[in-house]
């Protein structure tokens, strides 16, 4: 929305890659026998490394806004001047310090517009702050789902080595033919497949929030089920008070003062005052300068800078406007969607049957022939299914309660 020296360089997607280049990686170290949502947040926080990359921008718009404080800065002359002609050996030598006087108010119109952009610098660093937290918990709550997937696809390989030792009972003793026989081999081999992707996916969420908050992992402390999410009109009131809506404002008002500075043509003063010494034929003396100089200003150029000025300034009000408007809107559905998907998770976890009386009850109907080997089958893909889908729901929702939470700029969950 904004150019890329009044914006951040499109920072929600600039810090993941951080966490992955190898030099963050090893300096993983560090063993945590337990670990909350909260804590991973701490620590990766409080490195040195997300330190750096989300305190930029408030510390370039501080050293802007302290070179902008400064006055005018005062100059020194000198000058040495060499007679020819009649007077050949006439020679006067003048010091002069100069200071530069605005006296069309552009110096404290600039002063404004590096004030106003420090204020955005600071917000934007809450922003990128939010941002990392953010990524943080999403790293650790992928870690969360894809152990308790891992957890599921073991008590399913567990209760279909159950069957497969029936299968292959009734297999010796020549009630069930060798192609049921194959068959249960097959879905074994499918659901160890199955298992080892999962066993992987889990690797790799580790190795990822590893590498964020600085420290290997053996335990974590977390649910999938998120809270339900605040009343919508109290997240847009905290989102039009949060970080993003302050340095919307901020480079608002910066592009504002800089229109104000473009429209104040009138040109600084320089002024100027000291000494001068002549020498001639053995003489000398000593005398005082005093220097008034000023810039004349071009019409053209003037009203070329006032154009490109205000031009620029409505340009920031508009993207101001459109981000609001965007970030709002966005706000809105993820409301709706992490709400909706809460209580979808928390019906299913819900209604989900225990695992272990469906299992009895598949293995009593196998075992008085009530059901043949497909139907078992299916059974246990029916019961894994719903297990991983009612998973897979409270991790989407817990998701889109991180977002929510990132658009508001909050940083500790």
């Amino acid at each position: 929305m904004f150019p890329e020296s009044k914006i951040p360089i499109a920072t929600r997607f600039l810090l993941p890659a951080l966490a992955l280049i190898p030099g963050h990686a090893q300096v993983a170290t560090p063993t945590t026998a337990s670990l909350t949502e909260a804590e991973a947040v701490s620590r990766a926080l409080a490195r040195p490394e997300w330190q750096a990359v989300t305190q930029l921008p408030a510390l370039q718009s501080e050293g802007t806004a302290k070179e902008a404080r400064t006055w005018l800065a005062p100059g020194l002359e000198w000058d040495r001047q060499r007679f020819t002609g009649p007077l050949p050996n006439r020679r006067e030598d003048t010091i002069l310090l100069t200071q530069g006087v605005d006296v069309s108010g552009r110096w404290m119109a600039k002063r404004e517009a590096a004030l106003k952009r420090q204020d955005a610098g600071k917000a934007e660093s809450t922003v990128r702050t939010a941002q990392v937290a953010s990524q943080v918990r999403q790293a650790f709550f992928e870690v969360v789902a894809a152990r308790e997937r891992s957890k599921r696809m073991d008590r399913a390989l567990a209760r279909l080595g159950k069957v497969q030792e029936q299968v292959d009972r009734l297999h010796a003793a020549g009630e069930m033919s060798g192609l049921d026989h194959g068959r249960i081999g097959r879905e074994m081999e499918i659901l160890k497949g199955r298992q080892a992707q999962e066993s992987v996916a889990l690797v790799q969420a580790e190795a990822r929030l590893a590498a964020m908050v600085g420290s290997s992992l053996t335990d974590l402390q977390g649910t999938l089920l998120p809270p339900a999410p605040e009343p919508l009109d109290q997240l847009l009131s905290r989102q039009q008070a949060g970080p993003s809506s302050v340095m919307t404002k901020a480079l608002e008002g910066a592009a504002q003062a800089d229109a104000k500075v473009a429209r104040r043509w009138m040109p600084d003063l320089q002024l100027g005052v000291g000494v001068k010494r002549w020498q001639e034929n053995g003489l000398s003396g000593n005398g005082s300068v005093l220097s008034l100089g000023v810039a004349l200003p071009m019409p053209g150029r003037v009203q070329g800078n006032r154009i490109k000025a205000e031009a620029e300034a409505r340009a920031t009000a508009a993207q101001a406007k459109l981000q609001r408007e965007q970030e709002e809107s966005e706000l809105r559905s993820l409301w709706q969607e992490a709400t909706q998907l809460r209580a979808s998770a928390e019906g299913m976890s819900q209604a989900t049957v225990d695992p272990a009386k469906v299992e009895a009850a598949l293995d009593a109907a196998f075992a008085a022939g009530e059901m043949d080997l497909l139907a078992r089958l299916d059974g246990a893909r029916s019961l894994l299914d719903a297990e991983l889908a009612s998973l897979e729901q409270a991790h989407r929702a817990r998701l889109a309660c991180i977002a929510l939470d990132r658009l508001i700029g909050k940083v500790n969950p």
